[in-house]
């Protein structure tokens, strides 16, 4: 799409709204907001613990001593009176003393602040660069091929992973010491694993430095190094490139003198990415030993694509896909469902609705909630029932007004739009979701069963996405048209695949949704007499490419 936005609520709009600072009205439409919007949830999850860090930082401070009084008047008396008696003599006097001794202790502590600040900073450092580096990776268009070089003491192996998901598995012994680290094997070489390894560990030590890439010349990354005093892994490091917070390199280290490295493998390769030979794995000689015994562990069962595919079926029948905090990983032996701050009810909806499924397991933690300044008093609840709508300030939304009625019928017609827009957003990402988690190589690689309940999720989005926004058409024509608005006739696309139809739809509706919220007031924008014109030709070709979408899905084996 040639025309995209990307506005949403500025910093110092979601800061109020933390603060409850926000009129009761205003606080009802950044949560409306927040809702639909990934990217804007991120950014109060980071305020929230960039203020949390802050606070506990000031408070573990140790206090300064009092500022020293102006005691020169007083030292110049005592010199006077000393005259020319030796120093060893001075030094022993009580007064001497006293003052040495309250130097002594100020320069204690002044070393002891010096010294937590410089043992406490590097972790605050590195749990803010993980969360920017994982929130950038979720911004950040996946590649369609990726090669990761894994190396141990013994072995040698490259990976392709395509889509956020591996091609091949890795060989026993190297899957065997990720299990060990309990470090996430199926996309190591990330910031959320890195992540969700350092945040399990309850005692370490973080260092961050600056290095050079290992990768590229000239080039910088951020090295974090984290030691845990407890487990299996002694320290992991992961190395984040400076301009983008891509991660390049990771290495694990374990207390018996093992090691797996990760990295980034950029070579153009002369065989196949996956094959193991002789150049590819190093092995130590040693003696063939027959094994003496059966194995006293029976193997578990593994999970497969079909397991996650009926997750992902259950959790879209419950809605849990449009907007709770889920996230479904595929591991080797089971599908993790985990969540952060899913309210109470919703985790009893989502375990009793997953708990007769074989080899799913659900995980559920509570977020870091920032500590409310000491003397600060939290706004009150905004009171329940109709609220009077805020007079628009623009003089776009005053003719709407008029035009509506009045302040009040404004106030109904604007949550009635903003309500079924959000709507439509929700079913637009996770429409996006499953086309990025099953992209059309994926998808072609499953069997006839699994494609079927892929297609039936995916329509089941498509078509009440398609009633949003055929709502939002009619309910929005009349009064854009009677405000000057012509829309122009929807582009066409090539058609490709419905995976690619829903990122396109994800933009679109991403674009329908800021023209509205700049119409109503909810968030800030330039207005100009091309705001009709643009948002009805807006909804057009979200309409055209919701048609397009589901003609794809319904064309392509749909089953």
């Amino acid at each position: 799409m040639s025309n995209s936005f990307t506005h949403h609520p500025d910093d110092g709009v979601l800061l109020r709204y933390i603060d409850g600072e926000l009129t009761g009205r205003k606080a009802r439409q950044v949560e409306k907001h927040l809702e639909a919007c990934w990217q804007c949830r991120t950014e109060i999850e980071e305020l929230k613990a960039t203020v949390a860090e802050c606070i506990r930082y000031r408070k573990n401070v140790p206090a300064p001593p009092d500022p020293w009084g102006d005691l020169s008047r007083g030292f110049a008396r005592i010199d006077d009176s000393l005259g020319a008696e030796p120093f060893l003599t001075k030094l022993l006097r009580p007064a001497a003393s006293l003052r040495w001794s309250l130097a002594a202790a100020a320069v204690l502590a002044l070393v002891c602040g010096i010294y937590y600040q410089l043992r406490e900073t590097p972790s605050v450092q590195a749990a803010t660069l993980l969360r920017r580096a994982v929130a950038a990776s979720a911004a950040r268009p996946e590649q369609a091929l990726r090669r990761v070089r894994f190396r141990s003491g013994s072995q040698q192996f490259i990976r392709a992973v395509a889509a956020g998901k591996p091609e091949a598995a890795l060989p026993q012994t190297m899957q065997a010491k990720f299990l060990r680290a309990h470090y996430d094997s199926t996309e190591p070489l990330s910031a959320r694993a890195f992540q969700a390894w350092r945040d399990s560990e309850p005692q370490k030590q973080d260092d961050v430095s600056t290095v050079a890439d290992p990768q590229a010349h000239g080039g910088n990354c951020y090295r974090i190094r984290t030691t845990a005093a407890t487990g299996d892994v002694a320290a992991a490091t992961l190395m984040l490139r400076t301009a983008d917070l891509v991660p390049v390199e990771g290495l694990l280290e374990f207390r018996d003198n093992q090691w797996i490295e990760f990295s980034e493998f950029t070579e153009s390769p002369d065989r196949s990415t996956n094959a193991l030979s002789a150049s590819d794995v190093e092995v130590p000689e040693r003696l063939a030993v027959p094994p003496s015994r059966l194995a006293v562990v029976a193997p578990r069962s593994s999970a497969s694509v079909s397991d996650e595919l009926q997750v992902l079926s259950a959790l879209q029948k419950i809605g849990a896909d449009l907007g709770d905090p889920i996230h479904v990983t595929l591991t080797p032996d089971k599908v993790l469902v985990s969540g952060e701050g899913v309210a109470p009810e919703r985790r009893q909806l989502i375990q009793r609705t997953l708990e007769s499924m074989p080899n799913v397991a659900v995980q559920f933690t509570e977020p870091v909630a920032a500590p409310i300044p000491e003397g600060s008093v939290s706004s009150p609840p905004a009171p329940s029932g109709t609220t009077r709508a805020v007079a628009p300030d623009s003089k776009i939304q005053s003719r709407l007004e008029e035009q509506l009625g009045g302040p009040a019928e404004f106030e109904r017609f604007s949550s009635q739009i903003l309500d079924v827009d959000d709507g439509a957003m929700s079913h637009a990402h996770a429409l996006r979701n499953l086309a990025r988690q099953f992209p059309a190589a994926a998808e072609a690689g499953l069997s006839v069963s699994d494609r079927h309940v892929l297609r039936e999720m995916a329509r089941e989005n498509a078509t009440a996405l398609s009633g949003s926004v055929n709502t939002l058409q009619r309910q929005l024509r009349g009064v854009l048209t009677s405000l000057g608005g012509r829309a122009a006739p929807p582009g066409v696309s090539p058609l490709v695949s419905w995976q690619a139809s829903a990122e396109d739809l994800f933009r679109d509706s991403q674009r329908v949704q800021v023209l509205v919220s700049v119409l109503l007031g909810v968030t800030s924008g330039q207005i100009s007499g091309e705001l009709p014109a643009n948002l009805l030709g807006a909804i057009s070709e979200l309409r055209a490419n919701v048609d397009r979408c589901q003609q794809l899905l319904a064309q392509e084996g749909g089953g």
